[in-house]
């Protein structure tokens, strides 16, 4: 049988934990602000290229802004980050569900001991 749960030390799974959160926390920021830098760009791009002495149909102006590459560059740093922070939070969930697994096999055998000693 084993029993990881006696051998937790929970002050190394709350600094863990909190290591975690912090990355979490930190890739989110920088996911929200490169998609704010993408919004800006998206929106000077579109200003530049609708100002431009070329008359643009809509659908022209949206795909000489998919085409930009400074768009294709922020775009691609965005998602980079998305997937970044969702591992990171599947790795902060990932940790909590093993913290919650450790103190229910923990209450599981402190009840069968209560039990013993009647």
């Amino acid at each position: 049988m084993n029993e990881d749960y006696l051998k937790v030390d929970s002050r190394t799974l709350m600094r863990e934990l909190r290591e975690l959160s912090m990355a979490e926390n930190t890739l989110y920021k920088l996911y929200l602000e490169t998609e704010t830098e993408v919004k800006e760009l998206h929106a000077r791009l579109y200003k530049q290229y609708k100002q431009s002495a070329e008359k643009k149909t809509q659908e022209q102006l949206k795909a000489d802004i998919l085409l930009d590459p400074d768009y294709i560059h922020m775009k691609t740093k965005l998602v980079e980050y998305d997937i970044k922070y969702h591992e990171a939070k599947t790795s902060y969930q990932n940790k909590m569900t093993e913290i919650s697994l450790l103190q229910s096999e923990l209450k599981r055998e402190l009840s069968f001991v209560a039990k013993e000693s009647k």
